[in-house]
């Protein structure tokens, strides 16, 4: 009997779960569209962040010992150095520690020059959108005692293009927001109050370089995901 694999996506890019669904056969799994609080042995959770019944599944799936991926848009944008990206790691997506870690050669490949150090500047308040588990979510008065200019999050249709929010910037407060990890691209330092954030990094060129080349090993092609290659490599000390 196969496993299955329980696949909890946004259903509103039919692309997205196709090769979501194509990506977990490729590897093995009989893959059922929806929930679950009775997994079998050897099923696993692919869920969309970790909120509202899909949380709650994902810690039933963990206190029985099966896996639970996470899924959501690419911390370094869904489009980026020309291909479509999402990230995928254990348990939580926006944590360290959550996903093997291989080689350089996954993010210098890409080729993307990280721009020098900005110095002087005004200091912007990058704000999470505030949705996930709570013991990793942003905390709701968070951003009203940070000190500098707070940017609207863009899930909100009020901030203008990041780029052109940023150009007078020098300083970025983050709790954990994928537009501090392109920041840090611009040259901008960055400072993130999320315990154990995925892009974490001192502010040095070594800091910064080395936080990208492990961030790589969460962030997959849609092409890698069709093939299944995330989800074996994720799960491999499952196997």
């Amino acid at each position: 009997m196969k496993a299955r694999a329980y696949l909890n996506l946004r259903y509103t890019v039919p692309e997205r779960r196709a090769v979501f669904t194509e990506g977990l056969q490729r590897v093995g799994f009989e893959v059922v569209h929806g929930l679950t609080r009775e997994p079998r042995e050897g099923d696993i959770l692919v869920t969309w962040n970790r909120i509202h019944e899909g949380d709650a599944c994902a810690r039933e799936f963990e206190r029985r010992g099966n896996a639970v991926l996470v899924t959501e848009n690419a911390t370094w944008g869904n489009e980026f150095a020309g291909e479509r990206w999402y990230t995928l790691a254990r348990s939580y997506h926006n944590l360290s520690g959550t996903f093997p870690i291989g080689g350089n050669e996954r993010w210098d490949s890409l080729g993307v020059e990280l721009s020098p150090w900005r110095e002087g500047g005004e200091t912007v308040v990058l704000p999470s959108r505030g949705i996930g588990p709570v013991a990793h979510r942003m905390p709701r008065d968070w951003a009203s005692r940070q000190v500098g200019r707070v940017r609207s999050h863009p899930g909100t249709g009020q901030a203008k293009r990041l780029c052109e929010d940023l150009a007078e910037c020098g300083r970025v407060v983050t709790w954990g927001s994928g537009a501090a990890v392109k920041a840090l691209m611009l040259g901008i330092r960055v400072e993130s109050h999320m315990p154990n954030w995925i892009a974490e990094q001192d502010n040095t060129d070594a800091g910064r370089l080395a936080m990208f080349r492990r961030l790589a090993h969460a962030q997959w092609r849609l092409d890698e995901i069709r093939k299944g290659k995330p989800f074996a490599w994720l799960l491999g000390s499952h196997a």
